[in-house]
C-alpha cells in the first residue's frame, strides 16, 4: 500500500476538498486541468519555502544561487549576460541588476567580450566557485528534504510526467543548450 492509497480508495489531500468547492460551485471549470495547476503550484511553494530556509542559513538569495550555479555549469565559469537571461528567465535589467550585485560582493567579474565588445561576459571568481559550491550542497538538502521521502519509481515517474508538461511548453532543447551538458547536479533556477 502506499502513501496515496488507504483502506478502500485514495487518501485526498487538500487540492481534493478544493476541487469538491469547484465542481459545485462551477461546473464549467475543467477540475483535472485545475486540481493539476494547484498540486504544481502547491509542490512548488513548498521546495521553494524549504530552499528559502536552507539558502537563509547561509545569508544568500534564490537569485544569487541561480546565477551563480547558472555559471557553474559553464565548462569554464564563464557565460554572457545574455545566456544567463535566458537560462534564467528574467528580464535583462534583472540579470544586470543581479550580476552587480554579485560583483559587489566578489563572487563574478563582468568583462567585455573580446570578441564581439556588444557583449559581457560573466565569470565566477574563485570566491564565487567557492560559494556556487556550497550553495549546491544547500539545495540539494533542502530537495531533499521535501522529494527525499517519495520512492524512487514514483520520483521517476513524475520526472517523466513533468518532462513530457515541460516539452509541450517550452518544447525540446536546441543544439545551442550543449553547454548545459558539462553541468554538475544541480537544481536548476
Amino acid at each position: 500500500m502506499t502513501l496515496t492509497e488507504v483502506g478502500e480508495g485514495p487518501v485526498r489531500d487538500q487540492v481534493d476538498v478544493v476541487m469538491d468547492f469547484w465542481s459545485q460551485e462551477n461546473s464549467d471549470v475543467d477540475l483535472l486541468v485545475k486540481a493539476l495547476a494547484i498540486r504544481l503550484r502547491r509542490a512548488a511553494h513548498h521546495i521553494e519555502r524549504s530552499l528559502r530556509q536552507q539558502l537563509g542559513e547561509s545569508d544568500i538569495e534564490v537569485w544569487e544561487a541561480e546565477v551563480l550555479l547558472a555559471l557553474r555549469r559553464a565548462a569554464d565559469g564563464c557565460r554572457s549576460a545574455g545566456e544567463l537571461l535566458k537560462e534564467i528567465q528574467v528580464t535583462s535589467g534583472a540579470i544586470t541588476n543581479r550580476v552587480a550585485r554579485l560583483e559587489e560582493r566578489g563572487w563574478v567579474r563582468r568583462d567585455v567580450d573580446a570578441a564581439d565588445r556588444r557583449h559581457v561576459l560573466v565569470t565566477l571568481t574563485p570566491a564565487g566557485l567557492a560559494r556556487a559550491d556550497e550553495l549546491l550542497a544547500s539545495k540539494t538538502q533542502a530537495e531533499l528534504a521535501v522529494l527525499g521521502g517519495i520512492d524512487r519509481p514514483t520520483q521517476e515517474r513524475l520526472n517523466n510526467d513533468l518532462r513530457t508538461l515541460l516539452l509541450a511548453l517550452e518544447g525540446p532543447a536546441r543544439p545551442g543548450d550543449e553547454s548545459l551538458k558539462h553541468a554538475r547536479p544541480y537544481l536548476a533556477p
